[in-house]
C-alpha cells in the first residue's frame, strides 16, 4: 500500500498542480504511477527475497548435513540407496557408508557429500556421538 501511495502522490501531485488536465484524467494516470510503484517494489523484494535459492540438489554445501534414511542396505563394497526430502518432494539416490561397514535398510544416515550421483552417508549414530 506504502508503494501505491508514494507512486500515486509522485505522480499525481505534479499534474494536478502544474497542468490543466481534468480530474479524471489525473486520476486514471496517477492510479497507473502507483500501479507502477506496486510491480516494481514487488520484483525489488522479491529479487531481494530469493536470492542464492538453488533448486537442484547437490549444488554446494545445501546437502551435506542433510538427515535420510536408508532405503535399500548398503553393503560392505557395494552401493545401497538413500531417501531423503527436499522441497516438499522425496528424493532416491545411490549411497555408500563412509565407514566402509553395511548399513541395513530402515537406519538413519546424514549425507556427507554427493559425488557423481552416489551419496556419501555416515550413520546419525556416530555424528551425534561427536556433538
Amino acid at each position: 500500500m506504502a508503494a501505491f501511495a508514494v507512486g500515486f502522490g509522485a505522480v499525481g501531485y505534479p499534474l494536478a498542480s502544474r497542468t490543466t488536465l481534468p480530474g479524471w484524467g489525473i486520476l486514471l494516470i496517477a492510479t497507473g504511477g502507483g500501479a507502477l510503484a506496486i510491480s516494481g517494489m514487488i520484483t525489488l523484494l522479491a529479487s531481494w527475497a530469493l536470492r542464492g535459492v538453488r533448486t537442484a540438489a547437490g549444488e554446494g554445501d545445501e546437502i551435506q548435513g542433510q538427515l535420510a534414511i536408508v532405503s535399500r542396505e548398503i553393503s560392505l563394497a557395494g552401493t545401497g540407496e538413500i531417501s531423503y526430502e527436499q522441497l516438499g518432494r522425496l528424493v532416491h539416490v545411490p549411497a555408500r557408508a563412509l565407514s566402509g561397514k553395511p548399513v541395513p535398510a530402515g537406519a538413519d544416515v546424514v549425507i556427507d557429500r554427493i559425488e557423481n550421483g552416489v551419496a556419501f552417508v555416515e550413520e546419525w549414530a556416530a555424528v551425534e556421538q561427536r556433538l
